[in-house]
């Protein structure tokens, strides 16, 4: 079994669409499983992935995007979370124009995903607006929000990222856009329970290659590799459950 925990679809303004069918043949050409999905946070296309988790539920977990300055954010997310199968929120401080230090923007968005025990996957680059560093408040914050630090600090800030992963139990890292030595690093500092597969595919990376990369790391540790392309996101996305 294999989960990726970081995959784009939809349409974009400047791109060429990407469906759930020309994932899923990428997938299946990789032998990707579970692939969990979200739109480009500048196009919003929510109903993309509802249509792509409606039909293909085996392979596709959604996360629901809004933009938080958007007086009905909140609303929008608790029907996504309620009503239409959406496993959790994406965030993209630097689309939406927000910094992970305002957290009067996005806090009611947070107030959601608690209520439905949602993870959350938030981009965390060495960027002004969404530094590793702010995860930390946001983590104590909200304790009981799986939260997953996409790009775990994007090469450039990686070392603060795996380290306020192995310094907070609820914060996770995805591996996607980052090189060999930081996913390297993410699971020797970090540990391999709190690391996950993240490819990108197909707007930021390769399934291939990212599991190239991911799993020869992995491949040090003992229950490594099961662990970060399959266990640990099955945990935080509670999928034992279902």
């Amino acid at each position: 079994m294999i989960i990726d925990v970081s995959n784009t679809i939809g349409r974009h303004k400047f791109k060429a669409e990407i469906t759930a069918e020309s994932l899923l043949q990428q997938m299946d050409a990789a032998g990707i499983d579970k692939a969990v999905i979200s739109c480009y946070a500048e196009s919003l296309d929510n109903e993309s992935v509802y249509r792509a988790i409606t039909a293909y539920p085996d392979r596709f977990i959604g996360l629901y995007t809004v933009n938080p300055w958007d007086k009905n954010a909140a609303a929008e997310l608790e029907d996504a979370l309620a009503n239409k199968g959406f496993k959790g929120l994406y965030m993209n401080p630097i689309r939406h124009g927000y910094m992970l230090c305002e957290h009067e923007v996005f806090y009611p968005l947070l107030d959601v995903c608690r209520k439905h025990k949602a993870v959350v996957w938030c981009y965390g680059a060495a960027e002004t607006f969404c530094l590793p560093v702010f995860f930390t408040a946001i983590a104590q914050d909200y304790p009981d929000v799986n939260i997953i630090l996409g790009r775990q600090g994007l090469n450039y800030d990686n070392a603060s990222a795996v380290e306020i992963a192995r310094k907070n139990p609820n914060v996770y890292l995805d591996t996607s856009a980052s090189m060999d030595f930081n996913a390297r690093r993410a699971m020797k500092t970090s540990g391999v329970d709190k690391v996950l597969l993240g490819t990108g595919t197909p707007d930021a990376g390769y399934y291939e290659l990212e599991l190239l990369k991911v799993r020869g790391a992995a491949a040090e540790y003992p229950g490594g590799e099961e662990k970060v392309l399959y266990k640990n996101a099955a945990r935080i996305f509670r999928l034992e459950e279902e």
